[in-house]
């Protein structure tokens, strides 16, 4: 299980190093019996790579990872960077993913992003914040028929309800403020959707 916390961004880390902190958190599960330990994470952006350094606590059961608001476990890039992506792409329809994925790299100055990432991201995002599995297979559904990725139209369903959610951000201009937006729309959802411990 993850909690999110609230976190400096990435760019304000030390030698690139984020070291992931809440005594609040930590007080309540030392309290409770908990082990604590730790687990790294590596995220890209801005044309460099930090470790971002988690706490863990054990206690026999499901481990307990305390978690800043820009990281996505097991995904090489900060949530911004694939909410920025996921916006770029549903707000331009006549434009297309490998589009949107080569903006992204610019944006946030990555070596890679693949248009393949972002349509795995668009379809994970709409599942996230209850859209509709029917669009998400409809998507697969026309990929296998035609044996390649999948269209502007057969992805319109998905970008539709990635935009009705985005809306309220999507008028980004300024990366730092897209950063901040993003994180805040994470913890927002992540709050309404969490199960609480203790």
């Amino acid at each position: 299980m993850f909690i999110l916390t609230r976190a400096d961004l990435l760019e304000n880390c030390k030698n690139n190093i984020c070291l992931v902190h809440d005594a609040e958190l930590e007080k309540r599960y030392l309290d409770a019996g908990f082990h604590r330990g730790e687990r790294q994470y590596q995220l890209k952006d801005r044309h460099k790579e930090y470790s971002v350094v988690c706490p863990e606590f054990r206690n026999g059961g499901e481990p307990i990872v305390i978690i800043p608001e820009f990281l996505v476990p097991g995904r090489p890039y900060p949530v911004y960077v694939y909410l920025s992506a996921i916006d770029l792409y549903s707000s331009a329809p006549e434009k297309g993913q490998r589009w949107a994925a080569e903006e992204t790299r610019k944006r946030f100055g990555l070596t890679t992003f693949a248009h393949t990432t972002l349509g795995r991201a668009l379809k994970a995002f709409v599942r996230s914040i209850g859209g509709s599995a029917h669009a998400a297979q409809e998507a697969v559904e026309a990929k296998k028929k035609k044996g390649r990725f999948p269209t502007v139209q057969s992805t319109a369903a998905l970008r539709w309800q990635a935009t009705r959610f985005l809306r309220a951000i999507s008028a980004w201009t300024v990366r730092r403020q897209a950063s901040g937006a993003c994180c805040k729309l994470a913890k927002e959802w992540f709050m309404e959707h969490r199960r609480f411990l203790l």
